[in-house]
């Protein structure tokens, strides 16, 4: 990728780049370090030389006061120089401390950076005492609009709180790949498809960190750098608990807390029983809803006791372990060196019981007496799990249909029974495996959806508008093709008396809530045709799309400009937030252009058509 002209290599402070100067608050400084003593390491940090930027989130840098609201989504070489050297950086570790020869003529940045220590369920050590960030510092926090962003960097080197670092028992060197889960870098594929997808799912409204930006060494290697209103995990919190430490606890969650309530998310009482129910609740009700968009939505995220693969607010992340499916692989499982993950539908019991682990935090917290997770099996804020996570289940399916927020209002309101009559019916199709039976795959294992739901609910509503009405039954040999996935086989499309009357069951529960919705039945009929096919639109992104989107990305970053790459980048972006009113498909003409650009626009729309029935 060609920089941005006449790029300089950055100075340690350059007046001309006044209107950047905020990235120099991203110095290491944070927070945490007086709430957490002993819950992070210190690690010195240099500049490290040779990256330039290949993704960097124009938006999101405006949102944080990193540049002017009047900005350009244009790169510029002052603008590239304080990201440099803002976040190309990487650890000065132990291993570098031992051999000081591997430090001669580095530029040592002023503060260190903190790795912050938590629960990893890779650890032999179950309380978090050796485990926490393996290849992530924590660049700051900065305050803008009346919140304030946490902002860490992943790829900076190698800490001695990764797995492999507790496998050898002594520090490595950054780069090192004889222990698993310790080099410290971060593969640029990797990075960049986190970018993408993270923010893909932010304008979808899904909750989630996003990337600021992503740097390219050239390597292969690059340095990811993360934002959120809130980094903390449940796993910084959850070490404290597990390891019987309450007066530490005790402040992680307050600080928790508090920043909750100054960002303005929550609103929490002062007297301190009150104070906590009042968050239980909170914490209730953002991980009910994260369950039941990922269970809806079809999006893995491998969720487990340790509280490691989402941040305590409720919100997605860490995108090394994310797919989106194209259709319900509840079956699906990732295999990690030693075990498999957890899978789609496990996801609901995991967020829920974080949610108990979170009471068991909170009383211990009040009382000074640590009981067992199992005496909260009845705690108030679990009903408000379980609510949250069925009312934002039943929005989500109707939304997937293609029903209008004021219709789902209605039917959420009057129709629950008939709503749950449709999900019963849909799920007959959904949960459908083909007769073939599990598969191993480069990463996992699992059983194949015979029927893609979203198929049959964009072509649905569509049938019916052809014909003038609802009356006619779209016969269930019809029906099931339509939904067909391309490698089922003749067996796995049988059409039984049985499945006959599911096909018959699934039309009429649908007629039900096309009739209750309160409108005019032709109206609705067309307003579901016209959203289901943006909302179903066949190229959604699957997690094998991403992949060999990202691998064609990388094979001309080299011959773009940054700004024409970053706007092939945020044209597919727009294609993929499938919100009626605000998606953007690729813009015909650009797929046309003869120009490189064109060229990798049309084969990141081939990848989505050849990948769209995949996991």
């Amino acid at each position: 990728m060609k920089s941005a002209a006449g790029r300089p290599r950055p100075s340690a402070r350059d007046k001309s780049a006044a209107p950047y100067a905020r990235f120099d608050t991203l110095d290491g400084t944070h927070p945490w370090r007086d709430t957490a003593p002993d819950g992070y390491v210190d690690y010195p940090a240099r500049y490290r030389p040779g990256g330039r930027v290949i993704y960097f989130n124009f938006p999101l840098a405006r949102e944080l006061g990193l540049m002017p609201p009047s900005h350009n989504d244009r790169m510029n070489a002052r603008l590239e120089a304080r990201i440099l050297e803002a976040f190309s950086i990487q650890i000065i570790n132990e291993y570098d401390l031992a051999h000081p020869e591997r430090m001669k003529g580095v530029r040592v940045k002023p503060h260190p950076y903190m790795a912050t220590r938590y629960l990893q369920l890779q650890h032999k050590d179950k309380c978090g005492r050796t485990s926490g960030d393996g290849r992530s510092i924590w660049n700051g926090s900065i305050e803008s609009n009346g919140i304030r962003f946490d902002v860490s960097s992943r790829g900076t080197g190698a800490t001695i709180l990764s797995p492999g670092a507790s496998e050898a028992g002594q520090a490595l060197a950054t780069g090192d790949t004889k222990f698993g889960y310790a080099s410290g870098t971060a593969d640029l594929d990797e990075m960049l498809g986190s970018a993408l997808m993270s923010e893909i799912f932010y304008r979808q409204g899904i909750p989630t960190e996003r990337c600021l930006t992503v740097i390219d060494f050239g390597d292969g290697s690059s340095v990811g750098v993360r934002t959120a209103p809130n980094l903390i995990r449940p796993a910084h919190l959850f070490r404290y608990l597990k390891m019987g430490r309450h007066a530490e606890l005790k402040r992680s969650m307050d600080y928790f807390l508090r920043r909750q309530e100054k960002n303005g998310f929550w609103k929490l009482p002062s007297q301190p029983e009150a104070r906590h129910a009042r968050g239980l609740d909170h914490i209730a009700r953002s991980y009910g809803k994260l369950a039941a968009v990922m269970e809806e939505e079809y999006i893995f995220n491998w969720l487990s006791w340790d509280g490691d693969n989402v941040l305590a607010d409720g919100s997605i992340l860490d995108y090394g372990s994310i797919r989106q499916f194209a259709a319900k692989s509840n079956k699906y499982r990732y295999e990690d060196v030693d075990r498999y993950s957890t899978s789609l539908t496990e996801q609901r019991y995991w967020a829920r019981l974080m949610v108990q682990a979170f009471a068991q935090a909170s009383d211990f917290t009040l009382t000074g007496v640590k009981k067992r997770v199992k005496d909260f099996r009845g705690v108030p804020c679990l009903t408000e799990f379980d609510n949250e996570f069925r009312d934002e289940r039943d929005r989500r399916l109707l939304w997937r249909i293609g029903f209008s927020p004021a219709h789902i209002a209605r039917l959420m309101e009057k129709c629950r029974a008939d709503i749950a009559e449709f999900r019963r019916a849909l799920s007959y199709f959904e949960d459908l495996k083909v007769v073939k039976g599990p598969e191993k795959l480069p990463d996992g294992i699992t059983h194949r959806p015979v029927f893609l739901i979203r198929n049959l609910l964009r072509e649905l509503p569509r049938f019916w508008a052809e014909h003038g009405n609802m009356q006619t039954d779209m016969d269930a040999d019809h029906l099931c093709r339509t939904m067909a996935a391309s490698y089922a086989e003749k067996r796995d499309l049988e059409i039984t008396p049985s499945r006959a009357a599911h096909a018959r069951e699934f039309q009429d529960c649908y007629r039900c809530l096309v009739r209750k919705a309160n409108g005019k039945e032709e109206d609705t009929l067309k307003q579901l045709a016209d959203r289901s096919t943006i909302i179903n639109h066949a190229h959604r992104l699957t997690g094998d799309g991403l992949v060999w989107i990202i691998g064609e990305i990388l094979e001309v970053k080299d011959k773009l400009e940054f700004d024409e790459l970053q706007d092939a980048l945020d044209a597919f972006i727009e294609s993929q937030v499938l919100i009626p009113g605000k998606w953007r498909p690729i813009p015909e003409e650009d797929l046309r252009s003869p120009r490189l650009k064109g060229r990798l626009l049309r084969k990141i729309r081939h990848d989505l058509e050849l990948y769209k029935e995949t996991v």
